[in-house]
C-alpha cells in the first residue's frame, strides 16, 4: 500500500507542479523546452486518469475488506487532478512578475504574441509561432499618456521598437516621423487567426 500511495502522490504532485509553475518554466528555459513541459503535462494527465481507473477496480475487487487506507490514493489523485484542471484555490504564479496593468495582442497567420505592462515597471512579450517558436522579450518601461518607452533586456522583436504609441485600439511604432502599425490591438487575444 505504501508504494501505491507514493506513486499516486508523486504523479499528482508532478502534474499540479508543472501546471502551477508554468509562468516560470515558460520563461526559463522557455523555447523548445516548453513543448516538452506541455507533453509532460499531457502524459501525467493520462497517467492519472488510468491510475484512478485502476484504483477504482482495485477498490471493487477488495470491496469485502475496505478500509479508509485504501481510499487515500484515489482521493489524493482525484483532488489534485481537479486542482490541476480547475484551480479552485486560484493559485497564479504569474503575479510574482507583477500585476498586469496593460495588455495587447498580436495575431498573425502563423504566430501570436501577448504584450503585458506590469505594475512593477517591467514588461514582457510572449511570442509563439509555427515549428515550436516560443520567445520571451522582457525589459523595463515608462508609460506617459499614450506613449510607451521600452528598454529591452533582450533583443527587440520584429514589428516593434523602443518607442510605441497607443492610438485608438491599436499600438503603433515610431519610424522616422511616421507611425507604423505593429498589428497589436488592445486587450486579450480574440482568436482571430
Amino acid at each position: 500500500m505504501t508504494r501505491n500511495l507514493n506513486i499516486s502522490l508523486t504523479i499528482s504532485i508532478l502534474f499540479v507542479g508543472l501546471i502551477r509553475l508554468r509562468p516560470i518554466w515558460e520563461r526559463n528555459p522557455g523555447g523548445f523546452w516548453n513543448m516538452l513541459f506541455f507533453l509532460g503535462i499531457a502524459v501525467l494527465f493520462f497517467w492519472l486518469i488510468v491510475k484512478i481507473i485502476i484504483e477504482i477496480f482495485r477498490l471493487i475487487k477488495q470491496r469485502t475488506n475496505l478500509t479508509l487506507k485504501l481510499f487515500i490514493p484515489i482521493l489524493i489523485m482525484t483532488v489534485l487532478l481537479l486542482d490541476g484542471m480547475f484551480n479552485p484555490l486560484k493559485i497564479n504564479l504569474d503575479k510574482i512578475y507583477g500585476q498586469v496593468m496593460f495588455r495587447a495582442c498580436y495575431e498573425g497567420t502563423q504566430n501570436q504574441a501577448t504584450f503585458k505592462l506590469r505594475e512593477s515597471g517591467k514588461f514582457d512579450i510572449h511570442w509563439t509561432g509555427v515549428f515550436f517558436a516560443d520567445n520571451f522579450y522582457t525589459g523595463d518601461y515608462i508609460k506617459t499618456g499614450d506613449t510607451i518607452l521600452l528598454n529591452f533586456n533582450t533583443e527587440i522583436p520584429r514589428n516593434l521598437n523602443d518607442t510605441l504609441f497607443v492610438k485608438g485600439e491599436y499600438i503603433y511604432r515610431l519610424q522616422g516621423d511616421s507611425l507604423i502599425s505593429t498589428h497589436f490591438y488592445l486587450g486579450n487575444c480574440k482568436g482571430l487567426n
